[in-house]
């Protein structure tokens, strides 16, 4: 006669459910472990990427471009002071007043950053910034500029807006709170006798005046 054990299903033998219980904990512990290590991977990623683009951040404030930091300068009545804009450029080149009674002098920076064909010229009162001027930027721009480009801006639009149509300029003054833009086409370098330029003059943020040369 066959024993009543014997005669149970295997399903209902408890070897089974332990076997299976096994398998269930080895299959959670092995997926929990691929997915910890995939999710890490990524965090880890993640991180090294926030650190590149902070340290990149970081890197630039840290040494921000000659056109950063002659935009950084102010003048007028709360104009940089002789010290602070030393500790900003470096000593300048020369330094140039009519006599040393006279409260206005002008100091000039040449070969500035390392480029030999940028001057700064800033004019003092009273030993604060009352002017300023940057020339020979040489900005080598992707396309001629043309008398469409030209066209495009009228008195009373932003600075933005002339940045964003014509790009950065060879030559940056201001003066009495108005900013002089002055680019100088490539067609110059194409022709020699072509000369052409464009003037963009801005004050409180919106062009005041413009003028134009020989474009095309």
């Amino acid at each position: 006669m066959m024993d009543e054990k014997d005669s149970k299903p295997f399903y209902h033998r408890n070897w089974f459910w332990i076997t299976i219980f096994s398998i269930f904990i080895i299959v959670s512990a092995t997926t929990y472990v691929a997915n910890y290590s995939f999710y890490k991977g990524q965090a880890d990623k993640a991180t090294v990427s926030q650190s590149k683009s902070l340290a990149e951040k970081k890197k630039i404030e840290d040494n921000p471009s000659i056109v950063a930091k002659y935009n950084s300068i102010k003048t007028g009545k709360k104009g940089f002071d002789k010290d602070e804009i030393v500790q900003l450029l470096g000593q300048p080149t020369t330094t140039q007043q009519l006599d040393v009674n006279n409260p206005i002098k002008t100091m000039i920076w040449n070969g500035t950053d390392s480029n030999q064909n940028i001057t700064i010229q800033i004019t003092f009162e009273k030993d604060k910034a009352t002017s300023k001027s940057i020339q020979g930027l040489n900005i080598d721009r992707k396309k001629v500029l043309t008398s469409l480009d030209y066209d495009k801006l009228q008195n009373g639009d932003s600075y933005n807006k002339v940045i964003n149509t014509l790009g950065d300029p060879d030559d940056y003054s201001d003066v009495n709170g108005v900013r002089t833009l002055t680019y100088e086409s490539d067609l110059l370098e194409a022709d020699p006798t072509a000369d052409a330029m464009i003037k963009i003059e801005i004050s409180n943020n919106q062009v005041i005046s413009k003028e134009q040369q020989n474009l095309k």
